[in-house]
């Protein structure tokens, strides 16, 4: 069966649904009944009538109506007649929240062999065990244990082998970044659903436009190449890939039982299929930003304006370095830009600020003109801006700039070159740049702590 049901299910059962609010399973009920699920929700309690206002049933089998998801938040040896339950009633998919299984060693694994057979002959497909699960912003749909305070819909979509993803790792992109996630599928220990079927499922998905992935280990190597190759050129697939050493192919063995196999093998195929690898979170959500955010560049020319030196010197490094090249602006640029300088200074490429700063009425204008032109120049791909926010004290300078200039100008700037990436780098006192960034952000100009 797809799993395209499963995760835009009609219906959700909470096996483990507890009155007590700090236990995973009220936890998870109330995820569901906050985020405004669309669709109904049935708590499985034996030992109650009703919980959290919701009718509750001893078991699976005794939902009157077809369920489609199941969510299983009891401890690992109660779980296969959790499933057995849920083959009588014809339940499409299950998420086994519950740890203790192949990752704790022969005596899990038992248990997950049995889950799996139970399953596999009722035709239910299975998330985890040892995951958060299920994500689908659209549908309101969460089944982590971690408590969500809302969720902001958008286009990323993550495929994750542990349930960080799916709880504090969202919790933290849903309160920091201005992109909004899609989908997050929690694969957990993979006795069912892996990389690959995930992977064909986002590929299709019309609400996914980016896809990460934390990977521990891959079970089906020649599936996972063919579903990440037929989806790697239509969507971009960022890849963060754990257990690249010794020690963290131990941790990963206790994490999800996962054999991590050759890092060597994996970054090969990674370069041969066009993945884009990652070796932080932090590298993993600049990127989603970027794909997300911005179109992409024609090409690899890249202009510079900076209100330092230093910021032009340090950005024309990185651009060389990371294979790109210093944009030659045309001749009609420079000029225009000579137009505005004072005359002890020289247009240049990459374009110093801080004359034109010195020249015009006020930054934002140089600002303005400085990117306008770039932008507008036939040579030019993308270009990065490094930006001084100025904090109150700078009230009375020409370096002020109001809330409504900064959103009026970059809104402009925005609308103008739609074809073009910008990316911002800000510096200043930490208030003024966390306050702009959270401005450019919001009309989707990302802004990068490092140039």
């Amino acid at each position: 069966m797809s799993i395209k049901q499963i995760m835009e299910p009609r219906s959700v059962a909470v096996v483990g649904a507890s009155r007590n609010p700090a236990k995973l399973g009220a936890i998870i009920l109330r995820n569901l009944v906050n985020l405004g699920f669309k669709g109904c929700i049935y708590p499985v309690n034996p030992n109650a009538s009703e919980v959290m206002g919701l009718k509750a049933y001893p078991s699976v089998k005794d939902i009157p109506d077809e369920v489609d998801l199941v969510v299983i938040a009891v401890p690992a040896p109660q779980v296969p007649d959790v499933v057995r339950d849920c083959a009588e009633k014809m339940v499409k998919g299950v998420v086994v929240i519950s740890s203790g299984f192949k990752d704790t060693g022969e005596q899990g694994a038992a248990i997950e062999e049995q889950i799996v057979k139970i399953a596999g002959k009722a035709g239910i497909r299975v998330f985890g065990p040892n995951t958060t699960g299920l994500l689908n912003a659209s549908k309101r749909l969460a089944t982590t244990f971690v408590p969500l305070s809302g969720l902001r819909s958008g286009d990323v979509s993550i495929i994750a082998q542990t349930g960080l993803f799916a709880g504090a790792m969202l919790e933290w992109l849903v309160t920091s970044q201005k992109f909004g996630v899609s989908k997050v599928i929690g694969l957990g220990n993979k006795c069912d659903v892996d990389d690959a079927e995930a992977l064909e499922y986002l590929g299709d998905d019309p609400e996914t436009r980016v896809i990460l992935m934390y990977i521990e280990g891959v079970r089906d190597g020649r599936r996972f190449i063919e579903a990440a190759r037929q989806v790697a050129g239509r969507k971009p697939i960022i890849v963060l890939k754990s257990g690249r050493t010794e020690a963290g192919s131990k941790a990963a063995l206790t994490h999800t039982g996962s054999l991590t196999g050759s890092s060597q093998i994996f970054n090969a195929v990674c370069r041969q299929l066009g993945l884009i690898q990652v070796l932080s979170f932090e590298e993993m959500v600049d990127l989603a930003k970027a794909f997300t955010l911005l179109p992409l560049p024609r090409g690899g020319r890249v202009a510079i304006a900076s209100i330092t030196g230093a910021g032009s010197v340090l950005a024309a490094d990185s651009c060389v370095e990371y294979g790109l090249t210093v944009a030659q602006l045309s001749s009609r640029s420079l000029e225009e830009i000579q137009s505005k300088l004072p005359p002890w200074s020289k247009a240049s490429h990459p374009i110093d600020l801080e004359p034109l700063v010195e020249n015009m009425p006020k930054a934002i204008e140089a600002y303005k003109l400085a990117l306008n032109t770039a932008l507008n120049d036939e040579n030019v791909d993308s270009m990065i801006a490094v930006l001084l926010a100025p904090h109150e004290y700078w009230k009375e300078s020409k370096f002020w700039i109001s809330d409504e200039e900064l959103v009026e100008t970059f809104t402009e700037i925005r609308r103008t070159h739609p074809g073009k990436p910008l990316v911002i780098h800000l510096m200043g006192a930490k208030p003024a740049v966390d306050h702009w960034t959270e401005i450019l952000e919001e009309i989707k100009i990302p802004v990068y702590p490092s140039i």
